[in-house]
């Protein structure tokens, strides 16, 4: 597997990988991305500001996505994060955030969130950063294993400043790089 940054090309299969995460979160009684959240546009967006990155088998097929913002001139790249009911493990430090976590229903138990959070460490270390931070809702179970076992270290809770989820809490994770 490889995994690269997404052309316009892909955003079909990434919006229906996301469509297709939408509906097994409903089905678990998550109300995480229930809102129209993300979206084709959103996916079309990550493209062009070259946030967008995809997991590639060895077949060419795309079986995962996620959105990296990794700016190292950036110093908060996520408004979010500026408030943690909680401690980042590196307050004040440059960091990336990894957001929009997918991975194609017939993929899941591979390793391929694995292999993207780890592809995202990488990325914001070669950047030259301090560590990853992500968030997930509290009841999406799932991701925080996934989380847990790349080695994220849970920090708090932050409340979304931002998008149709503006005001609703997550829990938020960090990792060093």
């Amino acid at each position: 597997m490889i995994i690269r940054p997404a052309t316009h090309s892909d955003v079909e299969r990434m919006d229906e990988i996301c469509e297709s995460a939408k509906t097994a979160m409903r089905n678990m009684g998550i109300d995480q991305w229930q809102d129209g959240y993300p979206n084709r546009a959103c996916w079309e967006a990550d493209v062009v500001d070259g946030f967008a990155y995809v997991v590639e088998t060895d077949e060419g097929a795309v079986s995962g996505m996620f959105a990296l913002i990794a700016d190292a001139e950036a110093n908060d790249p996520e408004p979010s994060y500026g408030e943690i009911d909680g401690a980042w493990l590196t307050p004040g430090a440059k960091y990336a955030a990894v957001h929009r976590v997918g991975v194609a229903p017939e993929s899941k138990g591979k390793g391929i969130a694995g292999s993207m959070l780890d592809f995202a460490c990488s990325e914001a270390a070669r950047r030259g950063l301090s560590s990853i931070r992500i968030d997930t809702h509290a009841d999406n179970k799932p991701m925080q294993r996934a989380l847990q076992k790349a080695g994220f270290t849970y920090c708090g809770v932050i409340t979304l400043v931002e998008g149709n989820d503006a005001g609703k809490q997550r829990i938020a994770f960090e990792k060093l790089v």
